[in-house]
């Protein structure tokens, strides 16, 4: 079935600010004209293993070079999952193919998550490619997946297959609530390249918008859910939880860094044992605020209702009894 989105002949509050605000309709594309010495590609705060002693004690180029790197991550993974998740459930959502119908305004508005994703992506590939002309520097090979699509692989084959694109869908309704936060956490950074900065901030624009639209989203997916099917998909979301909240990939690519910068396999074991702290999701959520805005969100959208489900989330300590 081909994409049929009836929508009245006046623009929604919601369509009119995309039209006026989106970046591919309101925003100049971002070049990359020169790098300050005063200046990084990436938030040191969000790469620990810059700060660690032994990685200081490499000096500056070490470092900025440990930040280039990891902003080809985060572009490419950007990359990865406007083209492959988010665009694959948002096609679904405007096709009509979920558990039940969805509203054509709510299905209007996803078709414009699917042309901002499109160009996010493309802005991410422009921009690394950008910089790699500028510096000289290319990426070291990148990861060819993504926690979400780890997770999604572990989770469905604990599902019915007729349950396959709701779990999906709410995965993504996680990712774009996630996405946003990091976004944001970015934006704030001190010191980073002016360019980056304004690529980054039409980014968040976007996606300050997608967090609403996937909001209302997963709201109406739960409402049109049997219990039965709720309760089928809340017994597999903590699991879902953990595997996406994994920094398995991470960690490998950390390692990767820090044997590009020089780093022998003793002193590469000493920083990633500093950093990349082997804990349970219940853990991490004592050091993480990421989890709880997570779960947080699912309760506010009415997923932790049901106390069956509930439960489920308060025996992995994700919620407090």
């Amino acid at each position: 079935m081909g994409i049929n989105v009836d929508t009245t002949a006046s623009l929604s509050r919601r369509q009119a600010h995309w039209e006026k605000s989106s970046s591919i309709r309101s925003r100049p594309r971002r070049v990359l004209r020169n790098v300050s010495p005063d200046e990084h590609f990436y938030p040191i705060a969000r790469q620990p293993i810059a700060l660690h002693p032994l990685v200081k004690a490499l000096g500056t180029a070490a470092r900025q070079r440990i930040l280039l790197q990891s902003l080809y991550k985060f572009l490419n993974d950007i990359a990865f999952v406007e083209t492959r998740v988010v665009s694959e459930v948002s096609l679904a959502i405007a096709n009509d193919q979920m558990p039940g119908p969805f509203p054509a305004q709510l299905r209007a508005d996803v078709l414009t998550v699917v042309i901002d994703e499109a160009f996010h992506a493309h802005v991410a590939i422009d921009f690394m490619e950008q910089v790699q002309r500028l510096t000289g520097v290319t990426p070291l090979s990148l990861p060819t997946t993504l926690t979400v699509e780890q997770a999604i692989r572990n989770a469905l084959p604990k599902l019915p297959a007729d349950l396959h694109i709701a779990l999906k869908t709410i995965s993504v309704c996680i990712a774009e609530n996630s996405v946003t936060k990091d976004l944001i956490d970015v934006h704030r950074e001190d010191g980073l390249n002016e360019t980056f900065h304004a690529v980054n901030g039409d980014h968040m624009i976007d996606e300050v918008r997608h967090c609403l639209i996937f909001g209302d989203v997963l709201r109406h997916l739960w409402s049109v859910l049997t219990l039965a099917q709720r309760r089928a998909i809340g017994a597999v979301l903590p699991d879902f939880l953990g595997d996406y909240l994994n920094l398995s990939l991470q960690k490998q690519f950390d390692i990767d860094i820090l044997a590009d910068v020089g780093l022998d396999a003793r002193q590469i074991e000493t920083v990633i044992a500093a950093t990349h702290l082997d804990q349970d999701l219940a853990t991490y959520r004592t050091v993480n605020p990421i989890v709880d805005k997570v779960v947080n969100f699912l309760a506010e959208s009415g997923v932790l209702d049901d106390p069956e489900i509930r439960k489920a989330f308060e025996d992995r300590r994700l919620v407090d009894s």
